[in-house]
């Protein structure tokens, strides 16, 4: 079965990982959320393995990432 990924254009997948992670920590306001984003982005975990940690489906973790990465699109600019 296919895993549903959050898309990320490819601006984003240039960045380094201390932009990702300055952006994670300035500007997602939800801790939970902070740490799902380190979790997929930075340190590579499955959907599914992060929902299995934090007590989620891997769905409610893929549409928890579509918000998130909404919020990253928008400040990653800022760091361009």
């Amino acid at each position: 079965m296919a895993t549903a990924r959050p898309q990320v254009n490819d601006d984003l997948l240039a960045l380094p990982n201390t932009d990702w992670e300055y952006i994670i920590d300035n500007y997602i306001k939800n801790e939970e959320n902070r740490i799902i984003a380190k979790m997929y982005y930075l340190d590579g975990i499955p959907q599914a393995d992060i929902g299995a940690e934090l007590g989620y489906s891997r769905s409610t973790i893929r549409d928890r990432l579509k918000g998130i990465i909404k919020t990253i699109e928008k400040y990653a600019k800022r760091q361009s």
